[in-house]
C-alpha cells in the first residue's frame, strides 16, 4: 500500500524541480524549436549614439544594452553578434560578443574613421531559452536588429591632385583637388596674396619663372572650415613671345598689358639684358 504513495510523491517532486535540472544544464538541445510567446522579447537600450545626435568628427562611442523580457522563459541567454555601419564594406563581429547565459549584457566600444554625413548604425542581437507550454519543454530563438542614426560633422578635407614641388617647363600650371564633402565657399592665395573666389579646379597660365605656392580655405554650410597644405611647385620656361613684347613696352615706359606674373618675367628679362 505504501509503494504507490511514495512513486507519487516522486513525480510530485519530479515536476517541481525539473525546471531546476533544465537550468543546470545549459548545453540540452531540443528536438524542435517553436515560436516564441509575445511576452518573451529581445530588447536594446542605446546610451550612445542617440538618435540623430551629432559627432564634430569621425570618433563615435557606441553604448548600448541588450536583454531579454522572459516572463515564462525557465532560462535564455543573450548576446550581440554583431554590428554594421552604411558606411563600412562589412558586419563586425567580435568574440567577445560571444557571452552567453545571461539575460542582460552590456556593450561598449569606440568606432572610428566615420566620413562627414548621416550614418546609420546596426546592431544584431540573439536570445535562445526554453520555456513550459502544457507540461512540455520548448525551446525558442529569436534574431533582432535594432538600428540607430546619427550625424558627422568634421571640417572639409582637402586633397591636392597636383603633384608638391613639380617642376614645370611652361608658364602655366593646372591646380587639381578634391574636398571631401560638399562646401559653401572657396578660396585660394597664390604666393601668399589676398584670397580669391575659387570655383573648383583652375590651371595658372603666365607664371613667372621660379618657386611658387598656392593654399585653399574652404567653408561648409555648417560653418565647419578646411585649409589645405601649401602645395608648392617649380616654373622654368622658356621667354614666351608675350613677356618680350611686354618687356619691350617696358622698357620703353609704355604700361604692360597682362598678369602679375608676365610683368615679373618682363622685369626679369630687363635685369638680364
Amino acid at each position: 500500500m505504501r509503494k504507490p504513495a511514495v512513486l507519487l510523491i516522486l513525480v510530485f517532486i519530479g515536476l517541481m524541480f525539473s525546471p531546476a535540472l533544465v537550468l543546470a544544464n545549459p548545453n540540452w538541445t531540443p528536438s524542435e524549436i517553436v515560436p516564441p510567446p509575445a511576452n518573451i522579447n529581445l530588447i536594446f537600450d542605446f546610451v550612445s549614439p542617440t538618435e540623430n545626435a551629432l559627432y564634430e568628427d569621425g570618433t563615435v562611442n557606441v553604448c548600448f544594452s541588450v536583454r531579454v523580457v522572459d516572463a515564462d522563459a525557465l532560462c535564455a541567454s543573450v548576446y550581440a553578434t554583431g554590428y554594421q555601419g552604411d558606411w563600412m564594406q562589412a558586419s563586425a563581429q567580435s568574440s567577445s560578443f560571444q557571452t552567453k547565459i545571461v539575460h542582460f549584457r552590456q556593450y561598449n566600444f569606440t568606432v572610428g574613421d566615420v566620413p562627414f554625413g548621416e550614418h546609420t548604425l546596426n546592431i544584431t542581437a540573439h536570445t535562445q531559452g526554453r520555456y513550459m507550454k502544457d507540461y512540455t519543454e520548448c525551446h525558442f530563438e529569436i534574431d533582432k536588429t535594432a538600428s540607430v542614426k546619427f550625424f558627422v560633422h568634421a571640417n572639409p578635407i582637402i586633397t591636392f591632385l597636383s603633384a608638391q614641388n613639380a617642376n614645370l617647363s611652361k608658364s602655366s600650371f593646372p591646380l587639381n583637388f578634391t574636398v571631401d564633402h560638399e562646401v559653401t565657399e572657396m578660396t585660394y592665395s597664390f604666393d601668399g596674396q589676398e584670397p580669391l573666389q575659387l570655383s573648383g579646379n583652375i590651371t595658372f597660365a603666365d607664371l613667372a619663372n621660379g618657386r611658387h605656392n598656392v593654399t585653399i580655405y574652404t567653408t561648409d554650410e555648417y560653418g565647419y572650415s578646411g585649409l589645405s597644405e601649401a602645395l608648392f611647385f617649380n616654373v622654368n620656361a622658356r621667354v614666351s613671345s608675350s613677356a618680350l613684347r611686354c618687356c619691350l613696352r617696358y622698357c620703353r615706359g609704355i604700361s604692360c598689358c597682362g598678369s602679375d606674373g608676365l610683368l615679373q618675367e618682363a622685369k626679369a628679362l630687363v635685369v638680364k639684358i
